[in-house]
């Protein structure tokens, strides 16, 4: 087992601590372990979900609001809360629509039907987040991806371009009916403001750190390779991989299902060291029961920050 001294001292030199991966591979369970050991080491923690398939009311075995912070019981300086991207979609929906309206007269109504809004709208929760100045430390479960980062970029770029063409084409668009809005445009820009403020932090190492949670298999390997290139595209470097659900060579006693398993797991703990070699990577054993509840999420937490 590596030893955890590099990912501590990630965790407790940035602000913003984001946990991605594919779907099932324990992203919840690492971004609540982290909350809870950065909230037990006396640092005033919030962790924001924004992943509608889990639920951090399950981990913590309480409510957990979906839109005030709720504190979290059995626990000092920590509160959650639970994004839903359903009501956020309806809250980014109207405030776009409000500022679309002008846009729609000239250009049609379909300014915002990308199959992405809904993640969009929660990303767009998740921003206001990104402006905290109340907590030394924000934990978010399920990071944005690079394809999230993209979708999200294109309204926003796209309406910088037309809010030109519109600027420099007055005289048709009140040919066309157009009622020019300098509010509107000026909104629109700093909406795209904002968003780039986001990214840019998301991209700044002094603050954010990006880590990617993986099982040592086929699949969860691929997708991390890719999702490290993708949000390299933005300037968004990920430091630091969590290898969950290794299976303890001290269980195998001769027992050939899991020899055989955990041999498959060795087989992709030596690629993933050789593709990711320049990041922290903290192996986490498979536990022998599931994982929720305050104590056994210190039980994890020590295996990952000591």
């Amino acid at each position: 087992m590596m030893n955890p001294s590099g990912l501590t001292e990630l965790v407790e030199s940035k602000k913003f601590l984001f946990f991605g991966g594919k779907g099932g591979v324990g992203k919840t369970t690492m971004a609540s372990a982290t909350a809870t050991w950065l909230a037990d080491h006396g640092y005033k923690t919030l962790i924001v979900a924004t992943d509608p398939t889990v639920s951090l009311s399950a981990i913590y075995e309480q409510d957990i609001g979906e839109t005030d912070l709720t504190v979290i019981e059995g626990q000092q300086n920590l509160c959650g809360l639970n994004i839903n991207p359903k009501k956020a979609m309806g809250v980014f929906q109207s405030r776009m629509n409000d500022m679309m309206e002008g846009f729609s007269t000239l250009f049609g109504s379909e300014l915002l039907s990308t199959p992405c809004t809904e993640e969009i709208a929660a990303f767009d929760q998740f921003v206001s987040h990104m402006a905290d100045t109340e907590h030394d430390k924000v934990v978010f479960d399920t990071a944005p991806t690079g394809h999230t980062l993209r979708e999200l970029s294109m309204p926003f770029d796209w309406s910088g371009y037309i809010a030109n063409q519109i600027e420099s084409r007055k005289e048709l668009s009140e040919l066309m009916g157009f009622v020019y809005d300098e509010n509107m445009i000026n909104d629109l820009r700093k909406e795209k403001e904002r968003y780039d403020a986001a990214v840019r932090a998301l991209s700044d190492r002094s603050i954010s750190a990006f880590n990617l949670v993986l099982l040592p298999e086929k699949l969860p390997v691929d997708e991390t390779e890719r999702a490290v290139e993708d949000l390299g595209t933005f300037g968004i470097k990920v430091p630091g991989l969590i290898i969950n659900e290794v299976i303890p060579r001290e269980v195998l006693q001769g027992n050939w299902f899991l020899e055989r398993r955990r041999a498959t797991q060795d087989k992709y703990l030596a690629i993933i060291e050789e593709k990711f070699k320049d990041m922290i990577r903290q192996e986490v054993p498979l536990f022998e029961t599931d994982i929720y509840g305050v104590e056994n999420l210190r039980k994890v937490g020590k295996v990952l920050y000591g």
